[in-house]
C-alpha cells in the first residue's frame, strides 16, 4: 500500500483498476490512516458524476455529498442511478460502496441549458497573480500536488480564511481533474479554513458537502472563502463561497460535528445541563 510520500508525477489520490478505485497514501484522512479523507471522497465521486454528453445540453446546479460513516482504505465501488430524468431537470445519485456496503453517496441535479439574465455576485477579491505563494502550514498538500496563495487568515488560525488554490494533481491517476473536480475536492476544505476555534482545543469533522453551483468553475486557480459558525450545542456549518478569475462561481456548506480536541479543557455537556 502507498504511504503518504507519493514520488511519481503527477500525485493522485485513487488509482482505477478492474472497475475498483484504490486509493493512494495521499487519500488518507489525516486523523485516521485506516480512512479516507473527505476532499478525495468528494473529488472521486465528482469524477464519476461527470458525464460530457449529458453537459452539452444539461449543467450541473447543485452537487452534494454525504459521507456515511467511515471510508476504509481499501479498493471502492462506484455505482449511478437516475433518480429523476425529467427534459427540464435530472438528478443523479452517485454511490460508493466498500464490500457492498454504502459508504458515501453525491446528488448531482442537474438543469437545462437556457440563455437567461446575468446578475453575476459582487466581490472584491485580488486575483491570484496579486497573492504570494504560502508556504509550510497543515493546508492538505497532496505531495506538492496543491498550490496555496492566502488572501486572509489559514488553517489552524481562528476565522474566516480566503485562500487561492491550485490543484496541480490528478483525482484518479492518468486522469486529469477538471476545474469542477477540482471544486468539489476543495469544497471539503471549508470546516478546516474557516474553523473558528483552534484545532488542538476542538476537533471538526465534516459529515457532508455542499456546492449550489452558478456556473461551471474555470481556469487554475480557485478561490475559497470559508466561515464558520456555531451555536453552542455540538454541530457548527461552514459556509463558503468559491470564485474564480471571472468571479464567484458557487456558494457552499459543509455540516461540522464538533467535539472536544486533545487540548481541551472544556467536557462536553448536553444541550439541556445547565449547571
Amino acid at each position: 500500500m502507498d504511504d503518504g510520500n507519493q514520488r511519481t508525477w503527477p500525485p493522485s489520490y485513487f488509482r482505477f483498476d478492474g472497475g475498483l478505485y484504490t486509493p493512494t497514501g495521499l487519500a488518507r484522512s489525516p486523523w485516521d490512516r485506516a480512512a479516507v479523507a473527505g476532499g478525495p471522497i468528494s473529488g472521486l465521486l465528482a469524477t464519476c458524476a461527470e458525464d460530457p454528453l449529458l453537459e452539452r445540453d444539461f449543467v450541473i446546479a447543485r452537487y452534494s455529498v454525504d459521507i456515511l460513516g467511515k471510508v476504509p482504505h481499501q479498493p471502492l465501488l462506484v455505482e449511478k442511478e437516475t433518480l429523476r430524468d425529467g427534459r427540464q431537470t435530472k438528478l443523479h445519485r452517485i454511490c460508493l460502496l466498500a464490500d457492498g456496503r454504502l459508504v458515501a453517496q453525491a446528488h448531482v441535479l442537474r438543469t437545462r441549458k437556457l440563455q437567461t439574465p446575468d446578475f453575476p455576485a459582487a466581490h472584491d477579491y485580488p486575483p491570484p497573480e496579486n497573492v504570494a505563494d504560502s508556504e509550510g502550514g497543515n493546508r492538505p498538500s497532496m505531495a506538492g500536488g496543491i498550490r496555496y496563495r492566502t488572501v486572509l487568515g489559514d488553517v489552524g488560525l481562528p476565522g474566516r480564511a480566503i485562500s487561492w488554490i491550485d490543484v496541480r494533481g490528478e483525482m484518479v491517476s492518468g486522469v486529469q481533474a477538471s476545474p469542477f473536480v477540482k471544486a468539489a475536492l476543495i469544497a471539503d476544505f471549508g470546516g478546516g479554513f474557516g474553523n473558528v476555534t483552534r484545532p488542538g482545543e476542538w476537533s471538526y469533522a465534516n459529515l457532508d458537502v455542499t456546492l449550489q453551483l452558478l456556473r461551471m468553475p474555470v481556469g487554475e486557480w480557485l478561490l475559497l472563502d470559508a466561515v464558520t459558525h456555531m451555536a453552542g450545542i455540538g454541530n457548527a456549518t461552514a459556509e463558503c463561497t468559491f470564485a474564480d478569475r471571472d468571479g464567484v462561481y458557487a456558494r457552499g456548506f459543509q455540516t461540522i460535528f464538533v467535539a472536544p480536541g486533545s487540548q481541551s479543557t472544556n467536557l462536553p455537556r448536553h444541550a439541556g445541563d445547565r449547571k
